[in-house]
C-alpha cells in the first residue's frame, strides 16, 4: 500500500512518513523522509544491566520503542572479514538480521553495500537502531540501501551472513548465492546447518567461544588464486580521499573545544582521572576538576584562548561567538557563555556544585566502562567519538564535538590512537583547511577578518596551551 506522505504529515504521523519514504531511493522520497525527520523526537538511554540501550521515538500521534544489545561476536566476525578482504573493493550484500549493527557498520565506513531484510519488522528495527544519530544529523550522510524481500540488486562480489535460521535464510538468499559470490558466515553452535549445501570451497574455518557459546566462522569462495587482502580504516588525513566517515586519529593530535591537549600534563579531565586511578574514593571536592572550574573562568573567547592583552583580536574580546569556520553565518554574539547542561559548561568554570559533581561522575563512569570493556563504539548508539579536522599543510588536529569524556579516559588509559567518526551535524564543517580562511562562514559574513580567523585556527596547533593554563591557574597540578 502506498501512503500519501503529504496527508500523513498533515496528520502529524511523521514516523509513518519517514518509514515509507526511507524504503525508496529516489531524491524526492528521500527529501520527504528528511522533512518528516525534523518533526520526530528521539530519546536513548543505556539499559539498566549496562548491556545495550533503548530508543524511544515519537511524534504527535505516533510512538515506537526499541531495545538493543549486540553480542561482541559480531565485532570479531567483522574483524576477520576485514583482515581477509578489502571491503572497499567490489560490492557487498549482507543479510540484515542483526538489528541494525551491520547496516550502521557498513554505511559509516563507506563500503559499497546493500542490506537484505527478510521482512518489514527486521527492516524497521534496523533503520531505527541508530535513530538519535540520524535525528541529530538530519541524515546528512545518506544510509546505504536496505531492501525488503528478494529485490533485484545487480552484481555482487560477496555476501555477509550471520546465521540465525539457516533453512529460512538460505531459502531467502538462494537467488544471490552463486559461484561468483564469496560467502562469509557466522554460525552458532547446535544450529541446523549444512555447509555442503553452499557453493565454494572453505578457505577459512575458525571456532570462537563467547559467553560459553561456540560459534563457527567460514569463508567460502570458488576462486582458486585467493590471496588475503586487508580493509584498512583511513588514518588521519587519509580520510580525505575516502568515502568513510570513520577514521583513526592519534591521541596527541586531539584537542577539546578550548584547544587543550589530552596527552599533555594539565588537561582538566585527564588530570582528574589520574587522581582517580590512585584513589577510587576520590570525591569531586578534592579533585583537579573542581580546582580547574574555580581557576579557569574566562569572560569571553579571548580569555578562553588565554590571549595576552595588547593582541588585537576583535570581536573575540566582546563576548562568546562561533568559531570562524562554523555555520550558519552571522549569528549574534553571546554576552554569556553557552551552557552544556543546566548549571554549567563542562569545558570551563564557573559551575554549580551540583553540575561539577555530575560531571565528575560522568567522567569517572566513562573511565570505568572503557577500562573494563574497552572502546567498542559500534555496539552503542552514539558510541563513536565524533568531531572534525582542522588541516594545515600535511598536519591536522581533531577537535572533539561528542565524546570528550571518552577521549580523556582513553588518554588516561594510555591509548595512543583510536577510531572516531566525523560530526555530521548540519552546522559543522567536517574538514577545515587553513588556506581557505576567506571562505569560512564567519569570515564571509564579515564577523572575522581572515587574520583573526587564522589566529583562532592556529590556537589549536599551539603546543603550550596546557602549560599556559597551569600558569594561569597557579602552576600546579596537585
Amino acid at each position: 500500500m502506498v501512503l500519501n506522505g503529504e496527508k500523513l504529515l498533515e496528520e502529524d504521523r511523521n514516523i509513518s512518513v519517514f518509514m515509507e519514504y526511507m524504503k525508496k531511493r529516489d531524491q524526492e522520497s528521500y527529501d520527504l523522509a528528511k522533512k518528516a525527520l525534523r518533526n520526530i523526537k528521539s530519546y536513548s538511554s543505556t539499559r539498566k544491566d549496562g548491556k545495550g540501550y533503548r530508543i524511544r521515538i515519537k511524534c504527535k500521534n505516533e510512538e515506537r520503542m526499541f531495545s538493543y544489545s549486540f553480542p561482541y561476536i559480531y565485532g570479531d566476525f567483522m574483524d576477520i572479514i576485514e583482515d581477509n578482504v578489502d571491503l572497499y573493493k567490489g560490492r557487498t550484500a549482507y543479510l540484515e538480521n542483526s538489528g541494525g549493527y551491520l547496516l550502521n557498520f557498513m554505511t559509516q565506513r563507506g563500503y559499497d553495500s546493500i542490506g537484505l531484510a527478510m521482512d518489514e519488522d527486521e527492516w524497521e528495527r534496523s533503520i531505527f537502531s541508530n535513530f538519535p544519530v540520524y535525528r541529530r544529523e538530519y541524515l546528512k550522510r545518506e544510509l546505504y540501501p536496505l531492501v525488503i524481500g528478494n529485490e533485484e540488486i545487480g552484481t555482487l562480489d560477496r555476501i555477509i551472513w550471520i546465521v540465525e535460521d539457516y533453512r529460512e535464510e538460505k531459502k531467502f538468499l538462494d537467488k544471490y548465492l552463486n559461484d561468483d559470490v564469496d560467502i562469509f558466515l557466522l554460525v552458532p553452535e547446535k544450529l541446523e546447518f549444512n555447509i555442503d549445501e553452499l557453493d565454494g570451497k572453505i578457505l577459512i574455518s575458525r571456532t570462537f567461544v563467547m559467553s560459553d557459546r561456540e560459534f563457527k566462522f567460514y569463508f567460502l569462495s570458488s576462486r582458486g588464486n585467493y590471496e588475503p587482502e586487508v580493509t584498512k580504516i583511513p588514518e588521519g588525513l587519509e580520510v580525505l580521499n575516502s568515502g568513510s566517515a570513520i577514521f583513526r586519529v592519534q591521541a596527541d593530535k586531539c584537542r577539546d573545544n578550548n584547544g587543550f591537549q589530552y596527552t599533555e600534563n594539565g588537561h582538566y579531565f585527564v588530570e582528574t582521572l589520574k587522581q582517580y586511578e590512585k584513589d577510587r574514593d576520590l570525591e569531586y571536592g578534592d579533585s583537579f576538576l573542581k580546582k580547574y572550574y574555580e581557576g579557569f573562568q574566562p569572560n569571553n573567547r579571548r580569555d578562553n584562548y588565554l590571549w595576552e592583552e595588547g593582541v588585537e583580536c576583535f570581536p573575540m574580546d566582546h563576548g562568546w561567538l562561533y568559531d570562524p569556520w562554523r555555520k550558519p553565518a552571522n549569528p549574534p554574539i553571546r554576552e554569556k557563555r553557552f551552557e552544556t547542561r543546566k548549571g554549567g559548561n563542562h569545558n570551563i568554570g564557573p559551575n554549580t556544585q551540583e553540575f561539577g559533581q555530575a560531571e565528575f561522575k560522568r567522567l569517572t563512569g566513562a573511565y570505568e566502562v572503557l577500562r573494563e570493556e574497552g572502546y567498542n563504539p559500534d555496539f552503542f548508539v552514539d558510541g563513536y567519538i565524533t568531531g572534525y579536522l582542522l588541516i594545515r599543510s600535511n598536519d591536522y588536529r581533531f577537535i572533539a564535538s561528542e565524546g570528550q569524556h571518552r577521549i580523556a579516559a582513553l588518554a588516561a588509559l594510555g591509548y595512543e590512537s583510536f577510531v572516531c567518526r566525523f560530526d555530521l551535524k548540519p552546522w559543522t564543517n567536517q574538514k577545515v583547511f587553513y588556506n581557505q580562511a576567506s571562505k569560512w562562514p564567519q569570515v564571509k559574513a564579515g564577523i572575522f577578518t581572515p587574520r583573526v580567523a587564522k589566529m583562532c585556527f592556529d590556537h589549536f596547533f599551539r603546543k603550550d596551551n596546557n602549560l599556559r593554563l597551569l600558569e594561569h591557574m597557579d602552576g600546579s597540578i596537585n
